[in-house]
Order: structure tokens, then sequence, then C-alpha cells
């Protein structure tokens, strides 16, 4: 279990492990990536598109939006609470988005506003295991976040939980959260894209549609604020174009420092843009 504090990590008892990209690999083998089928969008020529970056369901943050932006003379620190598995672990996706909201914010309310990020993340989780864990409970007491980001997805497509129940099992999280941590806005985001290695070609996985679509309509359905990042970023198939271009790992899942970068970056847009 790995929970992050401004830079400073520190490690539970329970074992996190990540399994490392063989510098050998073939690298034509990884080229061999099928076409997408249109379920969403097949994309391999480009990892410029943001298409629609917006956050849906913005006015769930409208309680947010208005402790940003008071004008008192008065300081302020945003607690930020990110939930992940392995694409958040390293921080590379929590603290440039940290980082570039203390930039902008800072200047505009002249120092007096602070965002305090915390990221929480154990590698291989999908959402079940964090309704069941005790760790989150504690730290969504003691963090008093103002705001929850949830970012988790990509195990559930890999490992078939979005089989069964996922719906509730997205349910049975934020209803912890409600509990736990009453005054927190929720921000909820689809995972990337990302493929299956099948002996050499990467394949979607059909999994993963389900996986974002019932995101989507569960944010809908309880008007909880939702970032479609797999959407964004050009839908099925698109990892391919970011694999070229260096900003995603040779495992088709997942994403170099200039690739989460990026999504930081198109994070902060959309959520500066459903704040003003």
């Amino acid at each position: 279990m790995i929970i992050k504090s401004m830079g400073i990590s520190f490690l539970f008892s329970l074992s996190t492990s990540c399994s490392s990209i063989n510098a050998d690999t073939d690298q034509s083998s990884l080229l061999k990536a099928k076409e997408g089928g249109g379920t969403i969008l097949a994309n391999t020529k480009n990892s410029e598109l943001q298409l629609g970056n917006t956050i849906a369901n913005s006015n769930a943050l409208v309680a947010l939006k208005s402790v940003i932006n008071k004008n008192d003379a008065g300081f302020r620190v945003i607690n930020v609470l990110h939930i992940g598995d392995s694409h958040i672990k390293s921080g590379l996706y929590s603290e440039p988005f940290m980082q570039k909201l203390n930039n902008y914010y800072g200047q505009k309310r002249k120092g007096k506003l602070f965002f305090n990020f915390q990221w929480f993340c154990k590698i291989g989780t999908k959402y079940s295991d964090y309704n069941e864990l005790a760790e989150l409970d504690i730290q969504l007491v003691k963090s008093n976040p103002n705001l929850v980001i949830i970012s988790l997805g990509t195990n559930d497509a890999f490992s078939g939980s979005s089989h069964s129940n996922f719906y509730a099992k997205i349910d049975h999280l934020v209803q912890k959260i409600h509990d736990l941590a009453p005054h927190a806005a929720i921000l909820i985001t689809t995972p990337p894209d990302g493929l299956k290695n099948t002996g050499g070609y990467f394949e979607a996985l059909p999994e993963m549609a389900n996986v974002v679509n019932t995101i989507t309509r569960y944010c809908s359905d309880k008007n909880i604020a939702c970032w479609n990042l797999h959407q964004i970023m050009g839908g099925t198939y698109a990892i391919n174009a970011w694999y070229l271009q260096k900003l995603a790992a040779p495992d088709r899942v997942h994403y170099s420092a200039k690739g989460y970068a990026k999504f930081a970056q198109w994070l902060f847009d959309a959520f500066v843009k459903a704040m003003n």
C-alpha cells in the first residue's frame, strides 16, 4: 500500500509488486497491433485528440467550486485524495496535476490557495478491492479531503471483475466515501486505453468498453463528476499512437512519464474549465 503526500512516501505492511518491462523484447512484435473494430474509436496516428476534454456533471463540484473561488483574505488548503491503481503509483499522474493547480491558483489567489495532494494506491487493484480495504477507511477520515479522485477500472477490465455487478461495485466505493468523508466532492475518471497481448499481437479488451460505459452511466445516474479519459485520448487502440510517440510502455497498458504528464495536463485543463 502506498500513500504519498507532497512527494513523501509512507509504506504500509501490505506488499506491492510491479512486473518489469523486458528490455530485450522484440520491438517488431510489439507493433503487431490489430486495427480497431470501431466499438469506440480506432486511432493509431494521433495522441493529441483531446476529444471533448470536459468534466461531465461538473455541477456536482459546485461546493468545491465555491470554496476555490471564494474571495476573502484567508489562506485555504484544498485537500485532495487520489485513489487508484498502478497508473498513479509513482505519482507521475497526480503530482504534475497538483503542481499545475498550485502554480495556476497560487498566482490567481496570490498565494492564498494551496492544493495538498495524497495518492493512495495498490498495484493490481479493482473497485471491489478498495471496498474492503481498512487502510482506505482510515485515510478517508484522517485526510478530511475536499476532493476525492477515483482512477480505477483497468484491472476490472483485465481480470473480468466487470462481468459481475460492476455498477454496484462502483456504488459501494462511492458510498464509502460519502459515509467517511461526507464533505468531499467526488470526481471519477475512466481508465486510459489498454490492450491485451495475445501472442505478440495486441487486441482490444472487450470488457474495457463495458468498464468505460458503466462508469459514465453510473456517474450520469448519480450525478457524479466524471472525466472520460478513455474517450478524450481517442478510445480503443489509441494507445498505439501513444506507444509510437514514446508516451506509452511496450506492454500497451501503462504509460511513460511524458504520457502521464499529458494526462495531468488534460485533467488540469478540464478541471480549471469546470471551476471557472
